[in-house]
């Protein structure tokens, strides 16, 4: 075997960072991640102001989703690098894993101060309106900011729409998710939060339409089959609802939901 060999020479070395960030990268490499973790952290001991080590160290946890050992690693690095937007969007993932959504939040919110271009922090806190709802006046103005800046890109739009959606501006919401859609019909979530918006409006019609696109772009989101059933039952079309209501407890079950 190779990495035996690797491991050897290495070993036969100094004990520099270097050598063990060698050594980390062959681990992964491998797919040893929690051996390449203990030596990015031996890096990190060894060389405490190098900030890939530390990235790199809670990235090899949080590829194993233990999400504890990455936030450990990550609010050092945060203290140590606190204009790291890389770091502050890691440590967001981190606390998100642990379902501290609040803390998750402030992290995503830090990394666009840091860094407004960074697009994964808002896509973040869009999955998480529900959970940082109290929130919502400090991301909706940036969330505006992004989607002013990027009036071409329909993600920025749409999720901006969301959180307008979510503090209870559903006009705004809609205007801003139908033009997510003109900007680009096949992402799939605009349709589908479209679709929610109008069954709530009461416009089966046309909230079976956009669900049903939605579900056409991506069929493996249980939730879009269970409005699109809904729907369908209040249209009063019991056999497409019925089909739908199967597609979702499938879809559930595989996913072991419950």
């Amino acid at each position: 075997m190779i990495l035996p060999v690797v491991v050897l020479f290495f070993a036969g070395q100094s004990d520099t960072p270097q050598t063990h960030e060698r050594l980390a990268k062959t681990y992964e490499t491998s797919g040893q991640l929690d051996k390449a973790a203990a030596e990015y952290e031996r890096a990190i001991q060894l060389s405490p102001y190098e900030e890939s080590y530390y990235f790199k160290a809670a990235q090899m946890y949080l590829l194993r989703q233990q999400f504890d050992p990455a936030v450990q690693i990550l609010e050092r690095g945060c203290k140590m690098f606190d204009k790291s937007a890389q770091l502050a969007l890691a440590l967001g993932v981190g606390y998100y894993g642990e379902r501290r959504f609040d803390q998750a939040a402030n992290a995503f919110l830090r990394t666009i101060d840091i860094d407004p271009d960074v697009e994964q922090p808002y896509l973040f806190l869009t999955r998480m309106l529900d959970q940082a709802g109290d929130r919502l006046p400090e991301i909706l103005p940036r969330f505006k900011r992004w989607a002013t800046a990027n009036p071409k890109n329909a993600m920025a739009q749409f999720a901006y729409a969301k959180a307008q959606v979510a503090s209870g501006d559903e006009q705004a919401g809609e205007k801003l998710l139908r033009e997510s859609i003109a900007l680009k019909g096949g992402q799939w979530e605009s349709h589908y939060e479209l679709g929610i918006l109008l069954e709530r409006q009461r416009k089966f019609a046309e909230a079976a339409g956009e669900l049903e696109r939605a579900v056409a772009i991506n069929a493996e989101q249980a939730d879009a089959h269970y409005h699109l059933s809904r729907v369908y039952d209040r249209l009063g079309q019991s056999d497409k609802a019925a089909a739908e209501r199967r597609i979702h407890e499938r879809l559930t079950q595989a996913n072991g939901v419950k």
